[in-house]
């Protein structure tokens, strides 16, 4: 794992948040057109990256069965109440991953998959957490593309962006 979990989940957060205010520029006809990719929409990729976040808590607290019954459901046919779930489950794991030490980290997180063949899985908070990441930054990147196609310029998301705002570990001057 390279970067925290904690450190992530601030990052997820900022990086939610700037997408979240550069679609709120579109209509809610644009936010839902589909554009070809794998969840169809922007709003339908913000979707998918809300419902995955709230699978993988549901999994950390222990909630079984799952209340999803498939990857693509749309949680929020409206860009205002997901944002607001986002920022609230974002509020979460920023909260959980605070104390996490490499004890914490090395448990492992068992749970049965919503693959077409369920299959029980069980694996470290490190790499869950690594994977959780990981699949917010592949579908914001799909949803940022999206952006791009319906004509708007699309807020930088990347990591070094989010530190250099915060003005941590970035050095930074003239060239």
């Amino acid at each position: 794992m390279l970067a925290h979990p904690h450190r992530m989940a601030r990052f997820s957060h900022w990086a939610n948040q700037r997408m979240q205010r550069a679609c709120a520029s579109l209509s809610a006809e644009a936010l839902a057109q589909d554009r070809q990719a794998f969840f169809g929409s922007i709003l339908g990729t913000l979707n998918h990256i809300l419902l995955v976040d709230l699978l993988y808590q549901e999994r950390l607290l222990g909630t079984s069965p799952s209340r999803f019954n498939g990857l693509d459901e749309i949680l929020h046919p409206d860009l205002d109440s997901l944002a607001a779930e986002q920022s609230e489950i974002d509020a979460f794991y920023i909260d959980y991953t605070a104390d996490l030490d490499d004890d914490a980290l090395a448990k492992p997180v068992g749970f049965t998959t919503l693959l077409a063949e369920a299959e029980y899985w069980e694996v470290p908070r490190s790499v869950y957490f690594s994977n959780l990441f990981q699949h917010q930054v592949h579908h914001r990147g799909q949803a940022h593309a999206m952006l791009s196609q319906s004509g708007l310029e699309p807020p930088p998301i990347g990591f070094i962006e989010f530190e250099l705002e915060r003005a941590e570990h970035i050095l930074r001057r003239p060239a």
